[in-house]
């Protein structure tokens, strides 16, 4: 297993996973805990049948800030990321991956990095592990769209109602810096 800190955003990890293969097929072993200072609560499966859908950039604010770990386990996704955290040097930034069952990486995320992706293969499967629970009432999503300039590389694209209506990035970098003074 190789780590690398990505420069564009503080505290982010990629993580490059030394699959096994032989004549029966392929054993990846994930490990999550190396990565995570808190602990693992839960592990998520996001299943896309769709090429070019696009879900996030979802945070969850205090008391149930997420860390995170996203393999794509199946097909290829256009990952990105922003940091909402006040105190980072990296605040208000934002990078871009290609995640893959072919290339094996992890992006380790941070509480307070909002996270979002658009699939660039149909059937694409993301496996998540997280520090945190859900929280319907802390749980929120920055608008892909506008601010941020990404150019989503897929332009014919399926996009939820509130994923595609997203919070502001200011309203997005206040809501989590008050949810730290809670």
């Amino acid at each position: 297993m190789i780590v690398q800190k990505v420069p564009e955003i503080d505290g982010v990890r990629v993580i490059q996973v030394d699959p096994f293969t032989d004549p029966r097929g392929t054993f990846i072993k994930f490990e999550p805990m190396l990565q995570f200072k808190n602990r693992l609560d839960s592990v998520a499966l996001s299943s896309n049948p769709k090429k070019g859908t696009i879900r996030g950039l979802h945070f969850q604010v205090e008391p149930f800030g997420e860390e995170k770990l996203v393999t794509c386990i199946q097909g290829a996704i256009f990952d990105v990321i922003l940091d909402l955290r006040p105190n980072s040097k990296t605040v208000g930034k934002w990078c871009s991956f290609e995640l893959s069952a072919k290339n094996v990486l992890q992006l380790y995320l941070p509480k307070g990095v909002a996270h979002g992706f658009q699939t660039l293969l149909p059937d694409s499967i993301l496996h998540y592990c997280l520090s945190s629970t859900y929280s319907p009432d802390n749980s929120f999503s920055i608008s892909p769209f506008g601010e941020l300039g990404i150019d989503w590389p897929i332009k014919d694209f399926s996009i939820s109602e509130r994923d595609s209506n997203g919070l502001s990035i200011s309203i997005g970098l206040q809501k989590y810096a008050d949810s730290l003074q809670s």
